[in-house]
């Protein structure tokens, strides 16, 4: 770095030690010269004055007086040079006057001055870059932080300090009067240095990107358009004017973008057909991932105008980057949006009585529940009650219950299980799911209305449904810590907020040989479907339902007793005394089929309970609801709880 002032030019070099001012040199004694006296006059004797001598006298001591003050002037003089010398010396900053481009830094010390041009941004760098576009839609970016530096502050802070006390003491004692009096001017000659290696190294490292596109790709799909080279069958870049690019405009700090063009090889095809399948998206929805639970993103859907693309490219020139736009097409779900749906609403839950269960019944109850709490069943899954739950042994936990098996009540291990599959079922209704595989207990159940039950059993029957929803469904199932109910629910979304009433009507059965004894009763169950104002969307009849009587609840008649005597002829009783043809059962006596349901047993839709005359799933059917009176099962005829296992 050189350092230029208008008062002298100091060479860069390592400043010399300091010394002692030598002593000034003796001035030289003055020299007086006289003149000479006039010659004598012959003819007159010599007269002598008497002020002759005294003028003699004065004339000797004036030029000795003289010297004596020129001596004391100089004394005074180099006693001052001392002086000031000794104290330019002893000074550590700039002299006063100094200027560095223009900026003060007299009597500043040399970290002063450091700060004051690190203020004034010597010695930085700054976030300045420089940009050129290459082929394949590929932008090289520079900036200055990577590849420049500039002269060290201190470095500049101390070749001014230099400047002024580069010599002797007499010259720096010289300098500082001349500092003083009339300024120095200094010029730093400060310049940003530029690395070539590091410009070439970013220069490499973009062609090779290049080339490795144009190798893998004929084309570049970016965020929102296809850029495609027209004719570019290869394309070369010349790093080294490339590098050159980027130096100048460094050095020149010209920055923004530089215009660069490489060489192009032309041809003139273009698969617009190939071009348009590598790029086609169908737009997919987000969707849920039973496996890991988490919800899938979207896919957008991604094409582009064929006409207009290839209109783009006919007008372009060769060498020419033609952009075709994308055309992108949203799902209609998102995942945002399908995360806020899942599992949002209850689609159906029921909640039946424990009630009189045994602690091994309560037991079972409870296994079903866990092998069935949080399954999810994805839009068109079925659901399987005994694959789920798996065989009942006392090897997988289960115990002995009073279980239905051949029309009589047992134990069995898993007896109570029946009553989780009955309470999801009665989910499955309300939420309004295809139900494709359900069978009624052949005995009455206590804790649900009839027709609304669904027994199963190791290798059949069998529960079986459909999510015949658009969205997963969840199911939850549990048995509070006192054991007193099970409660089981299905969570889905209701996008439209129908919901599902359930009815039902029930007659009984009669023996086919007693006509007039109930063995059992029918139940037909209907499924109503009402829109979220309440009006009606359909009405269809869901199951048929028939239950028998437990022998001990039947009230057969009684039998007449057999004759165990024969009569002798004489005690043979009266006509009047034997018993008449009414009084024992005859088929004519029986009750006429038109007292009986009709054939298909099932009520008219007019016979049929309006809903809001049916009572809900959790009631039991009241007289007024059944058949007439003296046809409706009395309690008494209903198994008790503890009586029924499943």
């Amino acid at each position: 770095m050189k350092l230029f002032g208008n008062s002298k030019n100091v060479p860069e070099r390592e400043p010399k030690p300091r010394t002692a001012a030598a002593p000034p040199e003796r001035p030289p004694e003055s020299t007086v010269a006289f003149k000479p006296a006039a010659p004598a006059q012959p003819l007159a004797a010599p007269v002598r004055s008497s002020a002759a001598p005294a003028e003699r006298k004065k004339g000797k001591k004036g030029p000795f007086i003289a010297l004596i003050a020129v001596l004391a002037v100089v004394a005074l003089a180099l006693v001052g040079a001392v002086v000031g010398m000794a104290y330019v010396g002893r000074v550590e900053t700039i002299f006063p006057g100094v200027t560095m481009d223009g900026v003060d830094i007299g009597g500043l010390t040399l970290n002063e001055t450091a700060e004051r041009l690190t203020a004034l941004g010597y010695g930085g760098v700054g976030e300045e870059s420089v940009q050129v576009r290459l082929p394949a839609d590929y932008t090289l970016s520079v900036t200055a932080a990577d590849v420049c530096s500039a002269t060290p502050v201190s470095q500049i802070a101390l070749a001014a300090y230099d400047a002024c006390k580069g010599g002797s003491s007499v010259q720096d004692a010289l300098t500082y009067v001349r500092c003083a009096l009339g300024g120095m001017a200094l010029s730093s000659g400060a310049e940003r240095s530029v690395d070539e290696t590091a410009v070439r190294a970013a220069v490499d490292a973009a062609t090779r990107e290049v080339r490795l596109r144009l190798l893998t790709s004929e084309h570049m799909v970016g965020e929102d358009a296809i850029t495609v080279v027209k004719g570019a069958e290869s394309v070369e870049i010349d790093p080294e004017a490339v590098t050159k690019l980027i130096v100048d405009a460094f050095r020149e700090e010209r920055y923004g973008e530089l215009e660069y063009s490489a060489e192009i090889m032309p041809s003139n095809e273009l698969d617009l057909q190939g071009l348009y399948d590598s790029v086609y998206a169908e737009p997919a929805d987000a969707v849920y991932d039973k496996a890991s639970g988490t919800v899938q993103p979207e896919t957008l859907g991604v094409s582009f105008d064929m006409e207009e693309a290839q209109r783009l490219w006919d007008r372009a020139a060769y060498g020419e980057s033609v952009r075709i736009p994308l055309v992108f097409t949203e799902p209609e779900v998102s995942a945002e949006a399908l995360e806020a749906l899942l599992f949002r609403d209850v689609l159906g839950e029921c909640t039946t009585s424990l009630l009189g269960s045994t602690s091994n019944r309560i037991n079972n109850v409870r296994k079903a529940c866990s092998s069935i709490n949080g399954y999810i069943l994805m839009p068109g899954e079925e659901f399987s009650y005994n694959p789920t739950l798996g065989q009942r042994t006392a090897e997988n936990g289960y115990l002995l219950a009073g279980a239905y098996s051949g029309g009589q009540v047992v134990q069995e291990y898993g007896g109570g299980i029946c009553q989780v599959s009955s309470t999801l079922y009665n989910c499955a209704l309300y939420a309004n799911l295809n139900i494709t595989s359900r069978t009624c207990h052949y005995f009455p159940v206590g804790y649900l209305p009839p027709g609304l039950d669904a027994t199963v059993s190791w290798g059949g029957p069998e529960f079986r449904f459909v999510n015949s929803r658009s969205y997963p469904i969840r199911i939850n199932a549990s048995v509070p810590e006192d054991g007193k109910s099970v409660t089981v629910s299905i969570e889905g979304t209701n996008v439209d907020g129908s919901y599902v009433e359930m009815t039902y009507g029930t007659w009984y059965v009669y023996d086919d040989e007693h006509t007039d004894v109930k063995v059992g009763y029918k139940a037909q169950t209907y499924r109503s479907v009402f829109d979220k104002d309440g009006n009606l969307i359909s009405r269809q009849p869901e199951s048929l339902s028939h239950y028998h009587y437990h022998e001990e609840d039947i009230e057969w008649p009684e039998e007449s007793p057999e004759p165990t005597e024969t009569p002798e002829p004489t005690e043979s009783p009266v006509p009047t005394e034997e018993p008449t043809p009414t009084e024992e059962p005859t088929p004519t006596e029986e009750p006429t089929p038109t007292e009986e349901p009709t054939p298909t047993e099932e009520p008219t839709p007019t016979e049929e309970p309006t809903p809001t005359e049916e009572p809900t799933p959790t009631e039991e059917p009241t007289p007024t609801e059944e058949p007439t009176p003296t046809e409706e099962p009395t309690p008494t005829e209903e198994p008790a709880p503890t009586e029924e296992s499943t």
